[in-house]
């Protein structure tokens, strides 16, 4: 649960962040402690920060968190390109990892899905 002081914080780094005031790392390790579900915030500042070469070395190991948490973003977003790098990215730095094969499942089968609509609406 939330609380009302927590809730006002993120309020406020998301609205700084939005209105590029800086504060994505901060704003993506508070969604992240308050296990509130933001998926367009955290694909939109984690890509921003992934994509930038100085800020993601900054991270050190919390990089790999980082990852993940946009391909996941990313695959509720339905960006499945997206979704798939990271986890290429992932499977490349941890080739035997149980936790980024079971990231990589649910992105096999939206792709599943995906064609299998995309087949569907061929055919009206």
């Amino acid at each position: 649960m939330v609380t009302k002081s927590e809730e006002t914080e993120l309020n406020r780094l998301e609205s700084q962040v939005d209105n590029g005031g800086g504060g994505a790392w901060e704003y993506l390790c508070l969604v992240r402690k308050l296990k509130v579900r933001r998926s367009d915030k955290v694909l939109k500042h984690g890509l921003s920060i992934l994509n930038d070469s100085k800020k993601r070395s900054s991270l050190g190991s919390e990089e790999w968190t980082l990852y993940e948490e946009v391909a996941i973003a990313a695959m509720d977003c339905q960006s499945l390109e997206v979704a798939k790098d990271c986890v290429n990215v992932l499977r490349k730095k941890f080739p035997e990892s149980k936790r980024v094969a079971s990231t990589i499942l649910p992105l096999k089968f939206q792709w599943i899905i995906i064609l299998v609509l995309s087949m569907l609406m061929a055919l009206k």
